[in-house]
């Protein structure tokens, strides 16, 4: 998610959260203690933008491998947002 975060970078998708916004997104899910501390506004970022909704509506999975399905999923996701595709 991290990586999905600096992409949106390169494709001028702007999302800006204060750490407040940050808390308050990944509060509705139980497992985002799991996420690393550098990870979390990325994390949020990916949220917010509905590029990633998490494994299920209260878990994001933030340690655990992703799938080339998933990975092809958000990409596709991040370009069309980005007005690129």
């Amino acid at each position: 998610m991290t990586m999905i975060a600096r992409a949106m970078q390169v494709t001028k998708l702007e999302v800006n959260l204060t750490d407040s916004e940050t808390s308050t997104i990944l509060a509705g899910y139980t497992d985002a203690h799991r996420a690393a501390d550098y990870a979390k506004s990325g994390i949020a970022a990916c949220v917010k933008t509905g590029l990633i909704s998490g494994r299920c509506s209260n878990t994001l999975a933030p340690r655990d491998n992703i799938t080339r399905a998933e990975v092809a999923v958000i990409v596709q996701k991040l370009l069309q947002k980005s007005n690129l595709i």
